[in-house]
């Protein structure tokens, strides 16, 4: 039966299309909308590391099948501290039971590749329209609830005076793709730098997204570095193995932060998801992961009623945010106590980096209890 309740999602990036895909399931009429084209949308050069809890997601919704040609696994994650010369590899031996029979620890994926699947699954329902901001307007709507999925500067935050707490690293990523050699097979790396962490994700066997963390002075200067030059000073960061042929595609850069946006005392009908509601720093690949837990969440508070009604809309606000609260806030802790405590020199923390990376070389519960609260999260178990 289709429900005569209407929804906006503005913003239309991965967060944004899969709730629409999400929503669609209870028969509402969705209107996604976007200032940028179907083709803009999907024509970005970046890329997406997916966890176990994001796989059960995708496929709660039945989207995991059509996503899996596109997507290049690993099934090892080398940890390095270059300050300190420690290092530590984990394994999908250390994985849980329950979720090691799926050989990875974790996925890659093109943007270009998961906006292809999403647009057309959202091509095949009959409930979701997606249009021009203008052209919504033009047919005066009047809409049960919104959903804001516009990112971390999102103007709207300004536009409705939200609380948003934030925390400027004064760190920004650089981000490109290379090819190189002396790499082993289906591994990613992430290698602690005083200026930030380093991120290696495998496309396939010899392409890998670099994700160059440091401050924005010098993020800025490595983007108008000659390539060649790029390459260079690249090559003296990477384990002496590597051996950088080319650098392929675009650069992008992206400014680092840790915020928090509530909008909790305000009665409109309206919340915010994914980056919109809070951003990480990138170290741990939580960040698209962490917004889809927001999807999830939301269809599961919607999943509860038979019928979504305006009484129910009423709530909504208040248990989506008291129910995502737990997840995002240990995130934040997670996230924000490795940079403080491995993106430096300082002396006094050398023991800490040391230990840290002795206990997971030694003992396998805590290498456990690492790896699979990176990917897992509080609410795993709760996916359903």
């Amino acid at each position: 039966m289709k429900n005569k309740i209407n929804f906006k999602i503005i913003g239309s990036g991965p967060t944004g299309l899969l709730l629409s895909i999400a929503l669609s399931k209870f028969g509402c009429t969705i209107y996604l909308t976007d200032l940028l084209s179907r083709n803009k949308l999907i024509d970005k050069d970046k890329t997406y590391a997916l966890t176990h809890s994001t796989r059960k997601i995708l496929i709660k919704f039945k989207l995991w099948k059509k996503l899996e040609p596109f997507l290049f696994g690993f099934d090892t994650l080398s940890i390095s501290d270059s300050v300190t010369s420690a290092f530590t590899k984990l394994t999908i031996d250390d994985l849980d039971d329950d979720i090691n029979s799926a050989e990875n620890i974790g996925w890659v994926v093109k943007h270009s590749d998961l906006m292809d699947v999403f647009f057309q699954e959202i091509d095949n329902q009959d409930n979701i329209f997606f249009m021009k901001p203008q052209n919504l307007y033009e047919k005066k709507i009047l809409f049960d609830y919104q959903f804001f999925s516009t990112g971390a500067n999102s103007f709207d935050k300004k536009l409705f005076h939200t609380m948003d707490l934030k925390k400027n690293y004064d760190q920004s990523c650089l981000t490109f793709k290379v090819l190189l050699r002396g790499n082993i097979e289906k591994r990613a790396y992430e290698i602690f730098r005083d200026e930030g962490p380093l991120a290696l994700l495998p496309l396939s066997n010899n392409l890998y997204q670099i994700i160059w963390t440091s401050s924005t002075s010098k993020s800025i200067a490595r983007l108008n570095y000659d390539k060649n030059f790029l390459l260079d000073n690249l090559s003296t960061i990477l384990p002496v193995e590597f051996k950088l042929d080319q650098i392929i595609g675009e650069f992008n850069i992206f400014p680092v932060s840790l915020s928090l946006n509530f909008q909790l005392f305000s009665l409109k009908k309206l919340v915010f998801v994914g980056d919109a509601f809070h951003t990480f720093h990138p170290v741990g690949g939580q960040g698209l992961n962490s917004c889809w837990r927001d999807v999830n969440t939301i269809f599961d508070l919607f999943n509860k009623n038979s019928v979504i009604t305006n009484k129910s809309l009423m709530f909504f606000k208040f248990k989506y945010y008291s129910r995502r609260i737990l997840d995002i806030l240990l995130t934040m802790v997670i996230t924000d106590s490795l940079i403080l405590i491995f993106a430096n020199r300082n002396p006094l923390l050398f023991p800490v980096r040391k230990l840290s990376f002795f206990f997971l070389n030694n003992f396998l519960f805590i290498r456990k209890l690492v790896l699979n609260q990176m990917t897992k999260s509080l609410i795993y178990s709760r996916i359903k």
